[in-house]
């Protein structure tokens, strides 16, 4: 049988010194899936829900940030990330942020992942095989120059922003606006010109929508703003 979901894992980078690296990013990335791409095509509903991903990290990664979701502490060194449900044909992300200790050249298992979930048709929980990520590790300098891939920043870049989002309704019942607006308005700087050095229209119409949610908010009830 077809699984419910289908989940794609990329890294900010493929290689990283010997000597270890701050800062590496784990983008998860998983689909809706529908049995029949008639029935995908006709319906949008649920196909999965209380999704969980569990995740174990070897001894020399430590986990330094998390970015679309909560992560709780499991038993020994794992995470448990609970992601609710989702829907036919639905895409959604987080990203993990990792800290990895120095290891000899080559290549190196850094964590292994399991999904769980609940289908709702026959309300039986599937789990899928158990999943098995590495990293490579190299003396070569030139690794120092290596980019962010950019799926992983752009994505990584539009969860910060919903952070914030949720994070200002929360700071606006307390009186603490201006701060979030500020952080807000530094986000989508950065998703501009994320955009520019891209040419990625996606975060243009982003920041855009930002912007004008901003001002908007900013501009007393009916007043009448001038150019």
């Amino acid at each position: 049988m077809q699984a419910s979901i289908q989940p794609i894992f990329t890294w900010s980078q493929d290689r990283i010194l010997a000597g270890g690296a701050k800062n590496i990013i784990l983008l998860v990335e998983w689909k809706g899936m529908s049995q029949g791409e008639e029935f995908r095509k006709k319906s949008r509903k649920v196909v999965a829900r209380e999704i969980e991903l569990r995740v174990w990290l070897e001894s020399h990664v430590s986990v330094t940030g998390c970015y679309g979701c909560t992560a709780e502490e499991g038993e020994g060194r794992s995470l448990l990330l609970k992601l609710g449900k989702i829907h036919s044909g639905q895409r959604r992300f987080i990203a993990l942020e990792f800290t990895m200790s120095g290891m000899p050249a080559g290549i190196h298992e850094a964590l292994w992942l399991q999904w769980q979930y609940r289908q709702p048709t026959v309300e039986r929980i599937r789990e899928l095989p158990l999943k098995k990520l590495g990293m490579e590790y190299s003396r070569h300098t030139d690794v120092m120059n290596a980019q962010c891939c950019f799926h992983v920043e752009k994505h990584v870049e539009l969860l910060k922003m919903e952070g914030l989002l949720a994070e200002r309704e929360v700071t606006r019942a307390q009186n603490h606006q201006q701060v979030s607006t500020e952080k807000l308005r530094r986000q989508a700087d950065k998703l501009l010109l994320l955009a520019a050095r891209s040419g990625d229209m996606q975060l243009v119409k982003e920041a855009e929508a930002l912007y004008k949610q901003l001002e908007a908010e900013m501009t007393p009830l009916g007043k009448v703003v001038t150019i």
